[in-house]
Parts: structure tokens; sequence; C-alpha cells
């Protein structure tokens, strides 16, 4: 008998019902035999009122439903012209497998909503070659033997309009599709490598996939499942190791984001499953296992290296910095790797690797921490800096001394679960003394603190890193960025897609986000536009309702056109600051600068119009 899953707990639906009391329904009817003349004169006239407000409710309820009819109408000639401005192409649920290994040609099953096949498809950069199939919804996907691994962003598009971007995964292991029925120990799919990725989906309600994999006393196994953080699947993924009865020998469940992840050294020779189940990432009142069309994930078997993350976690650009490789059954010869990086992030990748690992790349020092570091004898920091740090015993504060300006304001960002580590961090800001000025857990509802600290004097003052919970271990690691707080700003459009067509200009809305007080006019303008397309660049004033959110209009004399386009802000002050505007992409935390519009051709003039002219 396999043991029980566990099952999430159901939400409480509400309190009570409230109930309102009966309302009176009136007075006391009339008697007519203590009052005759209310035989033929109040009630006759009780009636005629009655008639009278019944006509008057009928004409009420007409008035109300040409009301309901005309808000109808509008509500419908608005969603026409959003619907317009807004791509309506081909709506992509998921692709299955969500990635390949490269040097390999894969068929991807796409799962549609709404789409007309054959659909076209673009690729954000280099090494994939993307066709449609005969057969609908299917595409082939050869990836070069050369293609960097990582992750790719697709796009699916036709005539009239785009799919949102999609992520793809190019890998270095060799992978494999799940083979259903699979859903308990006797029945599993049995992976004969133990160096493999599985690209399954859990379909239904109550689906489960369990995986046989071969292992060697002493051998750890790395499981590691990529679904609602990296492919935007709605699932809360969960991962048990079983022996060969069934008995379950391990458990994760969030171990990065939402998505598990578990270590597992072998105690003797013999087949091993690992089970796959979920619930829904929105949690809802169900208690059952999850399931549906777009539940799409990829899963790491391996017993080869595999990188929790590469040490320090922020290098300075353009400076040699070495770095170390922290994981599972990583070689010596791995384990130490050297760094020269430009850009703003730095990824490592080796064949025998079975994941990429990213750095962050900073334009100023990226120190690190250094023991001993308590309260009472701080490291001290310059600033800017970007420090990388750990909270390696229970209990452990690591505490940076820095001086300030009086009225200076300094960010402090911390990042750890962002990151997929364990550490719930703390920001404690305390004078040189140790006197508590400031404390910061969560952050907008996110579990990494970010601090504001303006200097009350000149002097010195500490940052402190803790954990919540008081917990500890090699991987709380965490990257601490200290940056003065100077003026700045983003911009985001309204959506990730658009549709213009000849006889109706779009308008696209573009959020400004001002920070630390930047008050400069924005100029923001289209790149990338075919040359029958016109923008008129937006304004964003320094102050006024513009400097929260300007319309930027694009207007199409004639032809036809599926593309990315970018929009370029630029600051037309003394700061000069340049920033590209992005989107966000459906049911991911990632954003795009690449925003698609399709412009449609002019329409071809009807028959029968032409035929009375």
């Amino acid at each position: 008998m396999l043991p029980p899953l566990p099952t999430s707990p159901k939400r409480q639906r509400g309190s009570a019902r409230h109930t309102s009391p009966k309302r009176q329904r009136g007075s006391a009817p009339v008697d007519a035999t203590k009052n005759p003349r209310s035989r033929f004169g109040l009630v006759w006239r009780d009636r005629n009122q009655r008639a009278c407000h019944a006509h008057a409710g009928v004409s009420m309820l007409w008035q109300s439903q040409r009301v309901l009819l005309a808000l109808f109408l509008l509500a419908l000639v608005t969603a026409t012209v959003h619907a317009t401005a807004l791509a309506a192409g081909p709506d992509v649920r998921a692709l299955l497998p969500a990635g390949g290994q490269r040097g390999t040609t894969v068929e991807v099953d796409v799962s549609f909503k709404t789409a007309k096949w054959p659909v076209q498809a673009w690729v954000d950069s280099p090494g994939l070659t993307i066709t449609a199939g005969e057969e609908k919804n299917k595409l082939s996907v050869a990836i070069a033997a050369d293609a960097a691994p990582g992750l790719r962003w697709i796009r699916l598009y036709d005539g009239e309009g785009s799919s949102a971007p999609l992520p793809f995964v190019v890998g270095t292991l060799a992978e494999v599709g799940e083979k259903e029925p699979n859903d308990a120990p006797h029945e599993a799919q049995e992976i004969g490598s133990s160096t493999t990725v599985v690209n399954g989906r859990l379909e239904k309600s109550g689906d489960v996939d369990v995986f046989m994999v071969p292992l060697s006393r002493g051998q750890t196994l790395v499981a590691s499942l990529a679904g609602h953080e990296t492919l935007g699947s709605p699932m809360d993924a969960v991962l048990h190791v079983v022996s060969a009865g069934g008995f379950q020998l391990a458990y994760n469940h969030d171990s990065r984001g939402l998505d598990p992840e578990i270590t597992f050294t072998a105690p003797s020779d013999g087949l091993y499953g690992v089970r796959v189940f979920a619930f829904p990432s929105a949690p809802n009142s169900s208690i059952r296992f999850s399931g549906s069309p777009d539940y799409v994930y990829r899963l790491t078997l391996t017993t080869g290296p595999f990188v929790d993350y590469a040490w320090p976690l922020a290098v300075t650009r353009g400076s040699e910095t070495p770095v170390e490789l922290h994981g599972w059954n990583v070689p010596d010869a791995l384990a130490t790797t050297t760094v020269t990086a430009e850009g703003d992030r730095y990824e490592i990748t080796d064949p025998q690797l079975g994941n990429v690992v990213d750095i962050a790349v900073e334009p100023h020092t990226a120190p690190i921490e250094s023991e001993p570091n308590a309260p009472e004898t701080p490291q001290t920091i310059a600033l800017p800096s970007t420090l990388s740090g750990r909270i390696e015993q229970p209990g452990d504060v690591d505490a940076f001394a820095f001086d300030a300006k009086k009225d200076e304001t300094i960010v402090f960002t911390l990042e750890s679960r962002s990151l997929g580590y364990p550490l719930d961090g703390v920001l404690e800001l305390t004078d040189a003394e140790g006197k508590s000025l400031s404390r910061v857990d969560d952050a907008g509802g996110e579990r990494d603190p970010v601090a504001t600290f303006k200097a009350p004097a000149d002097g010195t003052f500490r940052v402190q890193v803790s954990d919540l919970n008081y917990q500890g271990s090699s991987r709380h690691v965490y990257r601490l960025r200290a940056t003065p707080a100077e003026p700045d700003y983003q911009v985001t459009a309204d959506a990730h897609a658009y549709t213009l067509a000849a006889d109706k200009p779009v308008e696209i809305t573009m959020a400004i986000d001002r920070r630390h007080g930047f008050a400069e006019e924005i100029q923001i303008t289209a790149t990338g536009l075919p040359e029958f397309v016109a923008a008129e660049p937006a304004v964003s004033a320094a102050s006024g309702d513009s400097a929260k959110s300007v319309k930027l209009k694009l207007t199409s004399s004639g032809g036809a056109f599926s593309g990315p386009v970018r929009f370029e802000a630029r600051a037309t002050g003394e700061s000069k600051l340049e920033r590209t505007a992005t989107a966000a992409i459906p049911n991911l935390t990632e954003r795009t600068p690449d925003v698609w519009l399709t412009v449609a051709p002019p329409k071809e003039p009807d028959a029968a119009e032409e035929s009375k002219k």
C-alpha cells in the first residue's frame, strides 16, 4: 500500500451568510364593511393608483432596459476598439516539451485556447529554428549544437496578432517525454539513465506522475522541477522520492518559489521512484491534486554535477573574479573558475552541468562577507556596493558598518528568496552604538526586504542581516545591494502586443514610475517600426498628470507588418537618463522589452459596393 499523500488544507470560505430582516410589506388592508365609501371610492382610487403605478413601472422598466441596452452597446464598442488595439493572435496555453537538448530537433505540442494554423514563430536570440508542422498544433524546433544553454522566449504569431512570450529552455542533458500511465510505482515510467530531463504534464485533476531511476548505494540524486517559476505553469508542484514499493523516503514542496527540489542519497542499490503531483498555484477550496493541459513541467533527474549557487553572487563589471561553484556532485575540475564579465548578468554553463547558474554583474565594488562580523565587530563596507553573504548558523547575524552624511538616503536591497534560497531575510539599521533606527522584514508581499535609510546625522551606521526564524545553513545565501537613492525612472507599456489598422490608430499607455524625486521631462519614442507606421513621440512632463502616464499614438498609412518593436525613453534634462520600456509577461515575473506589433493590411474594397459606384 502507498502511504497517503499530503493534501492542501481546505481554505476557510468566509463568515456566516448575512441575512437582512424581513421587510414590512405594507399597512393593514382596508375593511370595506366599516367604510362603505371605500368600496367605491378609496378602493377604486387604490386600484387606479395601482394601475398608474403599474404603468409607471412598465415605463421605468422600459427606460431601464433602454439604459442597459445603451450601456451594453457602449461596452461592446469599447471592447471592440480595445480588442483592435490589443493583439488578437494565437492564445497559447503551453508548449510541451518546453525545452530541449542542444544539437537535437524536438517536436513540440502546442496547447491553444484559440489559433489559426499554421502559425509563424519568432525567437528572441539565435540558436533555434522553428517551423509549423503539417499536423495542427505541432511545431518542429531545431536546436543548434552550439546554442547557448538557458532560457529563450518564443512568440507564435499570425496576421491578426501574437501569443505572449513563451519560455523555452535549451539544455545540455538528454531529454525524454513523460508517458502515461505512470500514476503509481507499479506502473512507473522507467528512466534508463540517472542523468535525464523529463518533459511532463499533469494533464487532469488527480494526475500523478512517477519515474523510476536506478541508483547505486551512496549516489546523490538531484531532482529539480521547473514549472511555475520558469515556465509560468499555474501549478504548485510537490516532489517525493519513494522506494520501489512506494514508501516515501524524501519530500519537498516550494524549494525555489513554488517549484520543488530534492537531493537524495541512496542507502542501497536499486530502483527509486520520483513522484510528481501538484496543487493550483492560486489556492482554492479544493483538497484534490490538480491538473490541466497547462500544468507543464521540466524535471531534471541527475547524479551528475548540479550547481546550487555561484560564490560570490555578484562580481564587478570588467574585473577578473575567482568564482566557486557550490552544489552537488560537482568535481574539482568544475568547482572553481574565473569570470570577467560585462553587461548586467553572467551565465556559467558547461556541458557537464545539469543547469545554468547566474551571477549579477555590478558597476561598483562587490565584496564578500567575512567573519567575524557580528554586531559588536561589524565588517566595514564602502558605498555603493553589492555584497555576497551567508547566514551559516542558526541565529547568526551579519553586520556591516558604513559612513553616511546627514540626510543622505541609501537603499538596501536584500535578495535571497527571489533567487531560490531559503533565507527569510530581515534588515535592521542601527547607529554606531547599536541603537535600532529601523527594521524591515518583507517588502511588497515578498520575503526579500528593501530598506530605505535616511541618515539622521553625519556618522557611522550599521546594516544587519538575519533570518526571521533564526535559521541558517550553507544555503542561506544572500545578495545585499547598498546604493544611494539616486533619482531614476522606469517605463511600462500596458500590454505586450498590439494590433494596428490603417483606419484605426492605436494609443499605447505608458506608465512612468519616478523614483527618489526624479523630476525631469521624459520623451518616449518607438523604434523598429516599418516605414508606413508613424509614431508621435510621447512627452511626460516633470509634473502634472503626464508625469505618471502618457499615451504614444501609432498610425498606419497602409501595408502589413508583424514583428517586435521597442519604446525608448530619454530624459531631456541634465541627467539624460535612457531607459527601455518593458511589458509584463502573463503568469511570470519576467518582463519583455520586445513589444509585438501587428499591422493589418488595408481592407480590400467590397465588390458589391464597388459595383454601386
